[in-house]
C-alpha cells in the first residue's frame, strides 16, 4: 500500500504555518485552521485468509463552527462515504484477509474552526438537528430511577428550560470529580458515574444528558479531538466530548463541563467553547452506514472494525495535527 509521509501533501489554498507564539493564539477569540492527520493501522485487525473485513472511520463534520476545507484518504484500497441517520460522516472500507505488514489508511483533513455559541433556534434547519430527536434514553443513560429523581430535584425551582440547562450544568460541575482511576469511568454510564461522582468527559456529560432528558429538555452528546493551545503542533492522545442542550431562547446551547472542572471556570464553559477542537460525530448508540452486524456503537470516534461479522476490539489509530497561518481575531 502506498504510504505519504506526515502531512507531506501540499493543501490546495493553505498558507503558511502559524509564526507566532503560541501565546499569540487565544481559542476563546481566535479562530484557528488545522491540518488533522488520523491514521489507522489495518495490520492491528486480526483476519484469517478469506475472511471478510470492514472498517468504519469517522469523518469530521461541519455546522456553524466548523468547516471541513479539504480530504484526502491515502489507502489503496476501495473506500466509500456515507452519513448516519444523524448527519456524521462515515468512511468505509471492505476486504478480504489479512492485511500485509505496513498497510494503513490515512486521513488527512483541513478545518476551519472558530470558537462556539451554539446553533441559534432560528438557524436550525437540517433534520438531524431537530430537537425532538434527542430525548430518548440511551443504554449507558436510562431517564429512570436516581437520573430522573436528580434531574427532578435539580429542575426544581426554576421556570424556564434555560435555568434548567444551567442547574444540571452546575450539578455536574461542583459534584463530579475528573479523573481516570478503578474500573468503570469512560463508558459514559451515566448511573454509574451519578453514584461514583467522578471519571473523564464521558462520564461527566452522560449524567448532565441523562438530567436534561429525563425533564424533557433536549440534549445530545458530541465527540472529537482536542488540540493544544499551547503548541502549533504535534501528536493527539486521545478523544474530548461535550454537549449540548436546547433552550427554546437560545437554540442549541454549547455546554463543557469536564473542561470547565479542570480549568475552575464554570462561567466560561457554558454557552461558548473554544476553538481548541475538532467535532467528529453526534449521538450515542450509533447505527453505522453501512450497518454493522454488532451492536450499536456506545459512541464513534475511534475506528471501528468487524471480521467475519464480529468486532474487533482495540483497532489501532494515530492522530496529529498542525495548526496553520495566524487566526483571524474575532475580537
Amino acid at each position: 500500500m502506498r504510504t505519504l509521509s506526515l502531512l507531506s501533501c501540499t493543501l490546495v489554498g493553505a498558507v503558511a504555518i502559524h509564526a507566532g507564539t503560541s501565546e499569540a493564539f487565544d481559542p476563546w477569540h481566535d479562530e484557528a485552521r488545522y491540518e488533522f492527520e488520523y491514521r489507522v493501522d489495518l495490520t492491528s485487525i486480526p483476519a484469517a485468509l478469506g475472511e471478510s473485513v470492514q472498517l468504519w472511520v469517522p469523518m469530521p463534520f461541519e455546522d456553524s463552527a466548523q468547516q471541513v476545507l479539504s480530504v484526502e484518504v491515502d489507502t489503496a484500497l476501495a473506500h466509500q462515504e456515507d452519513r448516519d441517520d444523524l448527519g456524521n460522516r462515515i468512511a468505509s472500507l471492505e476486504w478480504v484477509g489479512p492485511a500485509a505488514p505496513g498497510d494503513e489508511v490515512v486521513f488527512r483533513y483541513t478545518v476551519k474552526r472558530a470558537p462556539s455559541i451554539g446553533i441559534p433556534a432560528d438557524s436550525v434547519s437540517a433534520s438531524h438537528d431537530a430537537p425532538t430527536r434527542y430525548l430518548s434514553a440511551a443504554r449507558k443513560i436510562p431517564l429512570a430511577g436516581i437520573i430522573a429523581k436528580l434531574g427532578a430535584q435539580e429542575a426544581r425551582g426554576h421556570s424556564s428550560d434555560g435555568e434548567k440547562i444551567r442547574a444540571f450544568y452546575d450539578y455536574v460541575y461542583k459534584n463530579m470529580r475528573y479523573a481516570k482511576t478503578g474500573v468503570g469511568w469512560g463508558q459514559g454510564d451515566a448511573v454509574w458515574a451519578c453514584e461514583s461522582k467522578y471519571g473523564n468527559c464521558t462520564d461527566f456529560h452522560s449524567v448532565f444528558l441523562g438530567m436534561a432528558r429525563s425533564q424533557g429538555i433536549p440534549a445530545r452528546f458530541v465527540i472529537g479531538f482536542p488540540i493544544s493551545s499551547e503548541k502549533s503542533e504535534g501528536g493527539v492522545s486521545g478523544y474530548h466530548c461535550w454537549a449540548e442542550a436546547w433552550d427554546p431562547a437560545r437554540g442549541w446551547l454549547p455546554i463543557d463541563a469536564s473542561e470547565a472542572w479542570k480549568a475552575r471556570q464554570a462561567d466560561a464553559f457554558f454557552g461558548k467553547l473554544p476553538s481548541d477542537r475538532i467535532a467528529f460525530t453526534i449521538g450515542r448508540d450509533l447505527t453505522l452506514t453501512p450497518k454493522q452486524q454488532a451492536d450499536p456503537l456506545n459512541y464513534f470516534v475511534y475506528p471501528y472494525a468487524e471480521v467475519a461479522g464480529q468486532p474487533v476490539d482495540n483497532v489501532k489509530a494515530a492522530f496529529r495535527f498542525r495548526r496553520l497561518e495566524s487566526p483571524l481575531a474575532a475580537r
